[in-house]
């Protein structure tokens, strides 16, 4: 059985690894709950030891002053991290996993809708550049 991590609020998948998409599936229920930890740790350090106007790695699963994050996140942070739960990869697929809205940068109407999932890659989604210049 594989097990992935996920954010609650946004059901993106989590991973330790930077730019490493294989390394988001787990294939032991330990595995994941060991890096599950590995990323907690990590962004405790990268708090601990941020200094002004710079970021550190997991900055964006921390919890800003209202609660919020990315975008939407207004003030310091917290030191709180956004609540993160480790499922097995087919329950996340078929219940958990969220969809979005894009269209197509070609399509200038917006006519036509792209229903695609929220762990898709910008490189891979036709509302990017990258993906029609491949």
């Amino acid at each position: 059985m594989a097990y992935v991590i996920y954010r609650t609020d946004t059901t993106e998948i989590v991973s330790e690894k930077q730019y490493a998409y294989s390394g988001q599936i787990h294939r032991e229920l330990g595995h994941a709950k060991a890096s599950l930890t590995r990323i907690k740790k990590k962004f405790a350090e990268g708090f601990a030891k941020r200094k002004p106007y710079s970021t550190f790695r997991f900055e964006g699963l921390g919890l800003h002053e209202n609660g919020k994050t990315g975008r939407q996140a207004e003030g310091e942070l917290t030191g709180e991290m956004v609540e993160m739960k480790i499922v097995d990869l087919d329950t996340y697929r078929k219940s958990i996993e969220a969809t979005e809205i894009v269209y197509s940068i070609h399509d200038a109407d917006r006519k036509n809708p792209i229903k695609q999932s929220v762990n898709t890659p910008h490189f891979l989604s036709p509302s990017s550049e990258t993906y029609w210049s491949m």
